[in-house]
């Protein structure tokens, strides 16, 4: 710690802005940025400390200077810009994605792709926006993904989904990442991904809407990865109604899957035979030494007792890599049943109220 602190003085910068408060999250994710960090190669140590103290100062500042956060030398991706997102799941994404920079303008509007990562169970695409006016609060692009080796195989039933975060960091620029989740088939060792979309879109008013024209290609080799599959039913949790297992679950360099089933019989929970009715499931992750996991969630084709049959629902939880101390990942459901006022585009009401049942205990050690 002396050393660390002997190499911050050696610094010659001038930062004349007011400190603000860091939370104990965010003080844990810097320090796992930090320590990962120091296994790049190219770094030195002198580096590190740069990294570190700009990293730092990108937390802190970032509101209030975002231009600044958008170009941090030596980081050099986005996915810290979300760290206050519940999604961020990104905390080893900046070691392990490929940068890429290349930029695109049309119609006043320049895309700029600056990082990417393929771990054989998403790809995730990071972006600037940078526009001549206000774009609205959620702009991204209305992109069509084709991946040559995924062609023929999506070619019918698309086996993928996708997740948008979209920060806002100045009046005309936003930042987004997307997360492509590839839900089926055999996973190539390397992709070729066209990535391209004739429209920028608010995603929170697709009425606001930019045409224009960006195109991007690029390959991307496959992380390693590690699969365990789980005997069906062996990790479960039930309730009346509710059947809820943990599958399998993949662990990648940058992030940890479970795939889970769910079977849950809407009439009997909601006690309504004649209307349509809806069962939704969320779910929260924590481990034994009491971390709290965000997730980017997958919810599956969604459940079904209309014909008097049960539709086994496949949805999948995607979190950061978890504490190492850790020796077991508790995964919690809850479960909201209702139903949908005027069918075709109405409201989800809930007829009565969430319930939690009882957490899946998945072993990792």
């Amino acid at each position: 710690m002396k050393k660390l602190y002997k190499q911050f003085n050696r610094l010659n910068i001038d930062m004349k802005m007011e400190p603000m408060e860091v939370n104990t999250l965010e003080k844990e994710r810097i320090q796992r940025a930090i320590f990962k960090a120091k296994k790049k190669k190219y770094l030195t140590k002198y580096m590190v400390v740069v990294a570190t103290f700009l990293l730092a100062t990108s937390i802190t500042v970032g509101y209030a200077f975002p231009a600044f956060a958008t170009n941090i030398p030596l980081i050099g991706n986005i996915y810290a810009l979300f760290i206050n997102n519940e999604k961020y799941v990104f905390e080893s994404y900046g070691e392990y994605s490929t940068s890429m920079g290349e930029s695109q303008k049309s119609n006043g509007v320049e895309v700029t792709i600056t990082n990417a990562v393929y771990d054989t169970e998403n790809i995730t695409i990071a972006y600037t926006i940078k526009s001549e006016k206000d774009l609205g609060e959620r702009p991204a692009l209305s992109e069509q993904i084709i991946v040559d080796e995924f062609t023929e195989r999506y070619k019918h039933n698309p086996g993928y989904d996708g997740s948008y975060l979209v920060q806002k960091i100045s009046d005309y620029e936003y930042a987004v990442v997307y997360v492509l989740q590839l839900l089926r088939g055999t996973k190539p060792e390397q992709v070729h991904v066209k990535f391209k979309g004739n429209e920028i879109r608010d995603l929170n008013n697709v009425n606001n809407a930019v045409a224009g024209n960006w195109s991007f290609e690029f390959t991307l080799d496959a992380l390693e990865s590690k699969s365990q599959l789980f005997e069906k039913y062996s990790l479960k949790a039930e309730a009346e109604g509710v059947k809820i297992a943990v599958l399998k679950k993949t662990v990648t360099p940058i992030a940890t899957t479970f795939y889970i089933s769910e079977l849950v019989d809407e009439a009997l929970l909601a006690q309504e035979y004649d209307e349509i009715r809806h069962a939704v499931v969320e779910y929260t992750v924590t481990d034994d030494v009491g971390n709290h996991y965000n997730i980017i969630y997958h919810k599956g084709t969604g459940h079904s007792t209309e014909f008097g049959k049960f539709h086994e629902n496949y949805p999948r939880i995607m979190l950061s890599n978890y504490d190492k101390r850790a020796t077991s990942i508790f995964i919690t459901p809850k479960i909201t049943i209702g139903k949908t006022e005027n069918p075709g585009g109405g409201f989800f009401v809930p007829v009565k109220e969430p319930f939690e049942i009882a957490p899946i205990q998945v072993p990792i050690k």
